[in-house]
């Protein structure tokens, strides 16, 4: 990304969380955001959201169904935020 260039964001879709007040507020500050559930995307994207509701469970049962689980640690890994 350069420095003149607008952050592309995933918001990972895994059926918890507020994703289009998420949505709205990335798109306020400057952030091109894309919502969804693909890994190729998450895995690809500038930075990544990982919405919660405070419910660990079904947010863990939620990701694991998306493989946002193994997304999340191939970015931590990377050093990719």
């Amino acid at each position: 990304m350069s420095s003149s260039a607008r952050p592309t964001v995933v918001i990972l879709d895994y059926g918890s969380g507020n994703l289009r007040s998420a949505q709205r507020a990335l798109q306020r500050v400057g952030a091109d955001v894309e919502v969804t559930a693909d890994p190729d995307a998450a895995a690809n994207a500038d930075g990544l959201l990982v919405p919660g509701v405070g419910a660990y469970e079904a947010c863990m049962r939620g990701l694991r169904e998306v493989n946002g689980d193994k997304i999340i640690a191939e970015r931590v890994q990377a050093g990719r935020p």
